[in-house]
């Protein structure tokens, strides 16, 4: 059983997972994952990545859900790309958490009072459930910066300190 029943989310965990081969780490934190369209259009750019999201979808553990409030999507456009924007609406519409890791993101939802939380802290929290070592965690990173995940040694430090 995951940490949390369902979930919204932005598409850089899901992008970086993806990529890294470790989508399945996310299903230890939440049974069902809900994105909007446009993060599904964010996410499935390259095919492989559209075979993987399609099949966990088909699998019912990643769900499409859009947004009722275009018009604060419209307003926080102003600050944040689309995806941001409807994930964060969704999030506070269907009043679920929230996984984001852009800074701007998760300071915009953390203020509408969302329970917001980044691949980093996720994997905080596998560590701190013994769900993850300290060898898996550096593992982990070290493949995400070959994706171009930024994760400062400083951090890095932090997440293996717990």
């Amino acid at each position: 059983m995951a940490l949390n029943s369902i979930v919204i989310s932005d598409s850089t965990t899901l992008i970086s997972l993806i990529n890294i081969e470790r989508f399945e780490l996310l299903f230890k934190f939440s049974d069902t994952i809900i994105i909007t369209s446009s993060v599904y259009n964010e996410v499935t750019v390259k095919k492989s990545a559209k075979r993987i999201l399609d099949e966990y979808i088909s699998l019912k553990k990643v769900e499409i859900l859009e947004v009722n409030n275009v018009k604060k999507v419209k307003e926080l456009l102003i600050r944040l790309d689309l995806g941001e924007s409807e994930s964060i609406v969704l999030a506070e519409e269907q009043n679920l958490p929230l996984i984001i890791d852009e800074k701007k993101g998760k300071k915009v939802a953390l203020s509408y009072g969302i329970k917001a939380i980044s691949l980093v802290g996720i994997l905080l929290v596998y560590k701190n459930k013994n769900y993850l070592s300290n060898e898996e965690i550096i593992e982990i990173v070290n493949e995400l910066r070959e994706v171009s995940f930024r994760i400062s040694d400083g951090l890095l430090k932090l997440l293996l300190e717990g």
